[in-house]
């Protein structure tokens, strides 16, 4: 492979696992309430 692919490889490959950590970090900060869903009423469209 040449230097310019690896380098796109790590880039892609750091947005995509950043973007997991990102959202694993953000859910652990702000998890769902089941009860919150549970109680509120649905809305029509």
């Amino acid at each position: 492979m040449d230097a310019s692919a690896i380098i796109m490889m790590v880039l892609f490959l750091l947005v995509i696992w950043g973007g997991l950590v990102a959202s694993i970090v953000h859910y652990a900060g702000h998890p769902d309430d089941p009860e919150e869903a549970t109680t509120s009423p649905a809305r029509e469209l």
